[in-house]
C-alpha cells in the first residue's frame, strides 16, 4: 500500500499531460490519501469516452453534472500543476459544450474540500492565479475575444458570483500563487 502511494506521489509530481491513452491519472492536491484525485474513461464510443472524476475516497462520478453524456469526451488532457499547491486541470472536447471545455480541481487544506472550477473557451487556460480570497483563471489572447493582446480572466471567489473580464495584461501576481498551465 505504501508502494503505491509513494507512486501515486511520484506520478503527480511531474508536469506531463496525460493523453487519452494514459488513463486512469491521479494527482495528490495535498498530502494523505484523501486529498489524491483521479481521472478515469469507460464507455468507449469512436474516439470518445465518458469520463469520470474521483475526489478522495470517494466513489466516482461523471467529470460533470447532469447526463454521463456531458461528461463524453474526445482529445482529453490531464495535467497536475503547481508546486506549493497543486491543481488538476482537465480539459477536451466534451458534447455538451459549443467548445473546448474543462475543469480545474482544487484540494482546500483548511477544510478537506475539494474546490472545482468549469471553464468552456475556445482557448486553453494558461495560468491559474490562486489567492487567500479568490482564484483567477486567465486565458491568452485570441480565443473567444479574438484579439492579439486581451486576456480573458475568470475570477471564482467563495460566496459570490463568478466573475469574467477582459483585460490588457496578465493580472498583477502579488498575493496570489501563479500557476503557469500547460497548454
Amino acid at each position: 500500500m505504501q508502494r503505491v502511494a509513494a507512486a501515486l506521489l511520484l506520478s503527480s509530481l511531474l508536469p506531463l499531460p496525460a493523453l487519452a491513452g494514459h488513463m486512469p491519472m491521479s494527482c495528490a492536491l495535498g498530502s494523505g490519501r484523501d486529498a489524491v484525485v483521479t481521472v478515469s474513461r469507460n464507455h468507449p464510443i469512436a474516439d470518445t469516452a465518458v469520463y469520470h472524476l474521483t475526489q478522495g475516497r470517494a466513489a466516482p462520478r461523471p467529470l460533470f453534472d447532469g447526463e454521463p453524456d456531458d461528461s463524453r469526451g474526445a482529445d482529453v488532457r490531464v495535467q497536475c500543476a503547481g508546486k506549493r499547491q497543486r491543481a488538476m486541470v482537465v480539459q477536451g472536447e466534451f458534447m455538451s459544450a459549443g467548445y473546448p471545455k474543462g475543469l480545474i480541481v482544487l484540494h482546500e487544506p483548511r477544510t478537506g474540500r475539494f474546490v472545482q472550477l468549469a471553464f468552456a473557451e475556445r482557448n486553453a487556460p494558461g495560468w491559474l492565479y490562486l489567492g487567500p480570497k479568490d482564484r483567477l483563471l486567465v486565458f491568452p489572447p485570441g480565443g473567444r475575444i479574438e484579439t492579439r493582446k486581451r486576456y480573458l480572466v475568470y475570477r471564482f471567489a467563495a460566496g459570490q458570483e463568478n466573475t469574467e473580464e477582459v483585460v490588457d495584461a496578465l493580472p498583477d501576481a502579488r498575493g496570489y500563487e501563479m500557476i503557469r498551465l500547460q497548454r
